[in-house]
C-alpha cells in the first residue's frame, strides 16, 4: 500500500473514531464538525476532503454497522437472528443505542429500511396467514414500528431480561392475535 494511501486511511479512521467517541458522549445533534476536527486532530480543509458534512459520517456509521448487524447466518432461527440484532444493539450501547434512543431521524429511517428488508419477511408468512383482512403495509408497519420500540423499551428500562427473553416479548405480542 503506497504512504499516500496509508494516510488517507489514518486520516479517515482518526476521524471516524472522533466521531465515534463524540457519540458516546453526547447527542449527535449536538455535536459540531469542529469538535470532530479538534478530536482527529485535523484541519478544517482536511476533514472536508474525506467527508462533506458529518452527515456522511453518520451514513458510514449506518452502513458499517447495519451491514454487519443484518447479516444473516441461514442456520440461525427467526428467534435467534433476532436475539442476535437485540446483543448487537446492547454490546454497542454507547453510540448506536444513543442514536436509536435520541430519535435521530435518518438513523431511526435507515434502521427501519434494514428492518423492512430482513426482519419483516422472516415474520411476514404467518402474520399474513393469521391476519387475512389486514393490509399488508401495515403488517409491515407494526413489525418494524414494534420492534424499534422494543429495542428501545429494552435499552431503557428492560435491562433485566437477556436478549431471549425480550425476542420472546417482541414475537408473543405480535403473535398475540393469531392463535
Amino acid at each position: 500500500m503506497p504512504v499516500q494511501d496509508r494516510r488517507i486511511t489514518k486520516t479517515r479512521k482518526a476521524i471516524y473514531n472522533a466521531f465515534l467517541q463524540l457519540l458516546n458522549k453526547k447527542d449527535y445533534e449536538t455535536i459540531t464538525v469542529q469538535e470532530i476536527i479538534d478530536l482527529a486532530d485535523v484541519g478544517r480543509s482536511t476533514f472536508y476532503s474525506h467527508y462533506e458534512s458529518k452527515e456522511l459520517l453518520l451514513d458510514e456509521l449506518c452502513q458499517k454497522l447495519f451491514h454487519h448487524l443484518f447479516e444473516r447466518d441461514e442456520h440461525l432461527s427467526p428467534q435467534d437472528y433476532l436475539a442476535h440484532i437485540f446483543q448487537h444493539f446492547k454490546k454497542n450501547q454507547d453510540h448506536v443505542s444513543s442514536l436509536l434512543l435520541s430519535k435521530n431521524d435518518y438513523f431511526i429511517r435507515q434502521l427501519q429500511k434494514e428492518l423492512e428488508h430482513d426482519v419483516y419477511p422472516m415474520l411476514a408468512d404467518e402474520l399474513i396467514q393469521s391476519h387475512t383482512k389486514i393490509p399488508h403495509s401495515y403488517l409491515k408497519h407494526l413489525v418494524v414500528c414494534h420492534f424499534i420500540e422494543t429495542i428501545s423499551w429494552w435499552l431503557k428500562k428492560g435491562k433485566s431480561y437477556n436478549e431471549q427473553e425480550v425476542v420472546q416479548f417482541y414475537l408473543e405480542i405480535l403473535h398475540a392475535n393469531s392463535k
